[in-house]
């Protein structure tokens, strides 16, 4: 080890140099693009061009293990005034101002870019081309990883700007050990090219193990190419895209290409928001984005076209594989390398945030993620690659390929059989040939030497005579004359009395039936996998679904329906002050005109028929098609204070505004199902200008055994209130249950 590292430092550190500036130069010129943009600081700018460098180079750094944090110890934060980190409730929030108060948090962002990651490692791969060129081995390979190392370190360090009390981190020395160990392993798999072929010359299954690999990232990349495509369209063509965020876009586009890859194979992409964010308002929301969601949003066009990406992907997967494998088990080990390339891609595409404290206009404290389902590409990728790895060798059989079998390693010539006097003597002149014309004619047999010496030699053959009569080609000798039939040469013409028309309407139809298969194998499994899991959840909705409600109520009903409706003024736990236990399960009448909502959020409440529902964050709402009233459900979980103790921070803030006019009409205690809960009622002018109405507002919330907040607020015109006549507030609190 001392005597390598020894020649690792005396080597020619200038040849290291110039193959080191290939991958620095790559960082810098992405780093000086994505600073150009001002990104909206058109009228003032605060973060000047070389802060946006620093910031850029500590996103780009991430791209091989870096990080990117923001921490704010006082001061006044450049990125938007800081919001007020009390709680707030579910469905209030947002409804008035927040105070802005100074910087005093911190903020994490974590992203794999993966065009930056793959990007440098090809600046990488030019770079020990160059070194190669001119012989060098291994130490080189140490000398430039070291080079390397030592720049993405600087770049790091200097990617740490302070601005306005905002520290910026860019984690320099993870990103510089993950610099290190990519750079070690493309440099070396390069400049020791020659030496690992000849060590898996030796060993077969290890060769066939890295062919396949090799196949797998050849095929993988692409895949990705034509899905990072398909996603960049579709993103640029959406609205309110310019060009700043289609230049964002670009350092993932991979990330782009694998979310597509996993939608058109039936894998969502999930999202999971929880805590509490100055510019949404108490949140706390998790779902995903799939085939069923892009069918609602573009219709079911483009869920076929989804899945037939998928078809093509996964076909590509499986003929790549078919066609650069040698037997079926290496196609078999290079699919498997596919997929597991894709499950590797797909759970670092993700992006994660975190917030703590009060930092800018975009958070407060909680986290949220974006990322793909990676159990569900587990499941569809399974479907999908197994399919295409069957399909693979007929698709190549239909258009006349065949797989790119490696040549056998050449056996040693085998000695004379007959000792040394066998064979020919060196400098002796060579037997003449036969005359093939002549019946009978002694021919040389090309598969073993010819012993002139010896008569009765097993190599010397005769040739059978020419046949007045067609030879079958698979069964001729060497050296007999052919018959009148010739045989059939690869790649000649066609012969002659074959249509070629019908050969091509045959490979048509051929082809025709394999994509149907493939469509059918895997966008069927596709569809049964997520009906099957559409309808567990179903099922696990109706065990918790409340009975069905009759449509003639009875007076006993009724009275308890009017009693629902006028919570008591102070804490009880009597019928009077909170709807029974059967109410809130369901068992009240509903009134004409409202149906029973299975919310997707996790609970049941009676509307009127014909809203429409909406939901922002973790509020849910249900407005009348011709608009000025609504119900309103709002989900805290994990709230720190009780529902009176919100109401009350709410309505101090409401007087904070006097230009909204807000004027109490009740705010109590109460028990509601048995939890405690609280009431509040008022009015207010949601926008303090000429043309805004009056709104009237009642609320009704309360903590839940697991610490999650509901508030169920209806709201509508206070000229057009009237307590008596209200159904919607009444139904839904006498309906309303959780899930």
């Amino acid at each position: 080890m001392g005597a390598f590292f020894g020649r690792v430092f005396r080597g020619d550190w200038l040849s290291s140099a110039k193959a080191a500036a290939w991958p620095a130069g790559l960082l810098l010129v992405m780093a000086v693009a994505l600073a150009i943009p001002s990104y909206g600081q058109d009228d003032e700018v605060v973060v000047g061009w070389s802060d946006r460098l620093r910031i850029a180079l500590a996103m780009l750094l991430q791209g091989f293990g870096g990080g990117f944090e923001m921490k704010a110890s006082g001061g006044s934060s450049p990125f938007g005034s800081d919001s007020d980190s009390g709680s707030g409730s579910g469905s209030s929030g947002g409804m008035f101002g927040d105070s802005g108060t100074d910087a005093m948090g911190a903020a994490s962002l974590s992203l794999v870019p993966l065009t930056v990651t793959l990007l440098w490692i090809g600046a990488l791969y030019l770079g020990a081309r160059m070194l190669r060129t001119r012989g060098a081995g291994l130490e080189a390979a140490v000398r430039l990883s070291l080079l390397v190392t030592g720049l993405v370190l600087v770049l790091g360090l200097f990617a740490q700007p302070e601005i306005q009390g905002v520290e910026i981190s860019s984690s320099p020395l993870l990103a510089a050990l993950g610099a290190l160990v990519i750079s070690l392993a493309v440099t070396c798999g390069v400049l020791q090219r020659d030496d690992l072929a000849a060590w898996l010359a030796r060993r077969p299954g290890a060769r066939s193990a890295v062919r396949a690999f090799g196949t797998a990232v050849r095929a993988l990349g692409a895949v990705v190419a034509l899905c990072s495509l398909v996603g960049f369209v579709a993103y640029a063509n959406s609205d309110d895209v310019d060009g700043t965020a289609l230049l964002i876009a670009l350092p993932i586009l991979p990330n782009i290409g694998f979310a597509v890859l996993g939608l058109s194979w039936g894998a969502p992409v999930k999202f999971d928001v929880q805590g509490q964010f100055s510019m949404v308002g108490s949140s706390a929301e998790s779902g995903s984005f799939g085939l069923s969601e892009i069918g609602d949003v573009w219709g079911n066009g483009a869920v076929a076209g989804a899945l037939s990406l998928g078809v093509v992907c996964a076909l590509t997967l499986g003929v790549w594989a078919a066609r650069r494998s040698a037997d079926r088990r290496e196609q078999l080990l290079a699919a498997g390398f596919s997929l597991g390339l894709v499950l590797l891609f797909t759970g670092v595409s993700g992006v994660s945030a975190k917030l703590a404290g009060g930092l800018a206009d975009w958070g407060s404290q909680g986290t949220s993620e974006f990322a793909p389902s990676v159990p569900d590409a587990l499941l569809f990728g399974l479907l999908w690659v197994g399919a295409a790895t069957f399909l693979g060798p007929y698709v190549l059989r239909l258009v006349g390929q065949q797989a790119l079998v490696p040549p056998a390693p050449t056996a040693p010539p085998m000695p004379p059989a007959y000792g040394p006097g066998a064979g020919y003597a060196p400098g002796a002149p060579a037997p003449a040939p036969a005359d093939p014309a002549l019946p009978g004619a002694p021919q040389a047999n090309p598969a073993a030497p010819l012993n002139p010496d010896v008569p009765d030699h097993p190599a010397t053959v005769a040739a059978a005579p020419s046949a007045p009569y067609a030879v079958d080609p698979h069964t001729m000798h060497l050296g007999a004359t052919p018959g009148p039939v010739a045989p059939v040469v690869p790649g000649a013409p066609p012969v002659p009395g074959a249509d070629p028309a019908a050969e091509r309407k045959r490979k048509v139809l051929i082809w025709t039936a394999t994509l149907t298969a493939a469509f059918v194998i895997g966008g069927g499994a596709t569809a049964g996998a997520l009906l099957l899991k559409k309808n567990n959840d179903e099922s696990d909705q109706a065990q918790n679904k409340p009975p069905a409600a009759s449509q003639s109520p009875t007076p006993q009903q009724d009275q308890q329906d009017q009693q629902n409706q006028q919570p008591s003024a102070t804490p009880s736990t009597s019928p009077s002050a909170s709807p029974s236990p059967s109410a809130s399960q369901g068992g009240a009448t509903l009134p004409t005109g409202f149906v029973l909502k299975q919310d997707p959020a996790g609970f049941t409440v009676g509307v009127m028929d014909g809203w429409k529902r909406r939901q922002t964050g973790s509020q849910i709402y249900y407005e009348a098609p011709t608009g000025g009233a609504y119900l309103q459900i709002g989900i805290i979980k994990n709230t720190p204070t009780t529902s009176y103790e919100n109401f009350l921070g709410l309505e101090r803030k409401a007087l904070e505004t006097p230009e909204r006019n807000y004027r109490r009409g009740q705010l109590i205690q109460n028990t509601y199902q048995g939890r405690p809960g609280a009431l509040w009622e008022f009015t207010h002018v949601p926008e303090p200008d000429e043309s805004s109405l009056r709104r009237h507002v009642i609320d009704q919330a309360f903590v839940a055994a697991d610490g999650t907040e509901y508030a169920i607020l209806a709201a509508g015109r206070a000229d057009l209130w009237d307590a008596s006549k209200d159904v919607v507030f009444s139904t839904a609190t006498s309906t309303f249950t959780v899930n």
